[in-house]
């Protein structure tokens, strides 16, 4: 497979296609990378499908969607229809360190229900381990509106699987007059909880570390029991050890990046009360803040402060941290600064049902 290059201005002829599928009725499309010249047809799609409520609203302005489509790390795919060369639909896959996250799936109105949107997202799965560029990613990431199961029987087909729930995890809205600033997420808008998911390849099973901490919590457990179920016995030869919160000597290392128009927190790693109650009270304003502690025997006591704190268990990351190329798990726990605001309808399939059920389970028992 020859390097595809993102600075190609036109596309002329077959060659350029990395995958060609065909849809359930029989149309036959090619999947390409889309370039700066595609901005406003993509942008006409988003409105079309979406109004101005897509959730990141630089799609509405052609000039930064442009740049959004010459950044390096981002690969904006679109599914063509060769007979016509109209753009039927287009979906975005982002790579960061060894993670991709595929998102922005969307296809035009005339388009939909015949399947373009499944065939398409597997297409440009299989481009991910085709295009040079990705030679180095471990797991594929995406999330599915937890409303729609149809969403979500498109990423399980495609093999991922699902690894958490978490309400309220979308903000969709009308964010074209928002601007960043350092502390001002967007506020809360059409918000809908979402199923995260992940496709995980063989090398990152490989470089994942099999001794796994957990505190010693039944919630704990389930979460980790329903992603060892969904693993297809990648997961049998761990060793699972739990402890309770004990007060030891331990280390703090963590790191805070921010999803401004999610209204989204993250916090990575260890992190000790004092710092936590530093942090709770700076980014009081956000919608979510969500913390993935590793499964180590230094994590245990972050787990156990997190629930001190009103943080609730969410989801089970698969070999999410890396330290020193050792890949270790996490917990995913979210807390919800200005509480009520916690979405949690939910159309599922049978499969994310256990999860659901405990998720809900959860959050209706504490409320922080």
């Amino acid at each position: 497979m020859h390097s595809i290059s993102k600075k190609y201005a036109r596309f002329q002829d077959d060659t350029v296609f990395i995958q060609k599928f065909i849809s359930r009725e029989g149309l036959e499309l090619g999947l390409r990378l889309a370039t700066p010249y595609d901005a406003k047809t993509l942008s006409m799609i988003f409105k079309e499908v979406y109004g101005y409520q897509y959730i990141k609203p630089y799609v509405y302005n052609i000039e930064l969607l442009r740049r959004e489509l010459s950044k390096k790390d981002s690969f904006w795919f679109v599914g063509e229809v060769l007979e016509n060369k109209e753009i039927a639909g287009t979906g975005l896959i982002e790579k960061n360190r060894y993670i991709a996250h595929g998102g922005a799936m969307v296809v035009k109105k005339k388009y939909q229900g015949i399947g373009i949107a499944a065939r398409m997202g597997t297409a440009a799965i299989i481009a991910t381990t085709k295009i040079p560029q990705f030679k180095d990613v471990l797991r594929l990431d995406g999330e599915a509106r937890a409303v729609k199961v149809g969403a979500q029987r498109v990423v399980q087909d495609a093999g991922a699987i699902p690894y958490g729930l978490i309400p309220a995890y979308i903000n969709f809205g009308d964010k074209r007059k928002y601007n960043i600033n350092s502390n001002k997420p967007v506020p809360p808008l059409k918000e809908e909880a979402a199923f995260l998911y992940s496709l995980i390849f063989k090398t990152l099973w490989k470089k994942r570390e099999k001794k796994i901490y957990l505190l010693e919590n039944e919630d704990f457990i389930f979460f980790y029991n329903y992603i060892k179920q969904m693993s297809k016995k990648k997961m049998n030869d761990d060793v699972l050890l739990t402890e309770k919160g004990k007060k030891r000597k331990t280390y703090e290392l963590y790191g805070v990046s921010k999803e401004f128009y999610g209204g989204r927190l993250n916090l990575y790693g260890y992190i000790k009360e004092k710092s936590l109650n530093n942090l709770l009270k700076i980014y009081k304003d956000w919608r979510i803040i969500l913390w993935r502690i590793p499964t180590t025997q230094n994590g245990i006591n972050s787990m156990s402060l997190a629930l001190d704190k009103g943080f609730n268990i969410v989801g089970y990351d698969i070999g999410f941290n890396n330290i020193n190329w050792t890949l270790f798990d996490s917990v995913i726990m979210a807390y919800y600064p200005n509480g009520g605001s916690q979405v949690l309808k939910v159309n599922c399939l049978d499969k994310n049902k256990p999860l659901y059920d405990k998720v809900r389970e959860i959050f209706f028992s504490r409320i922080n």
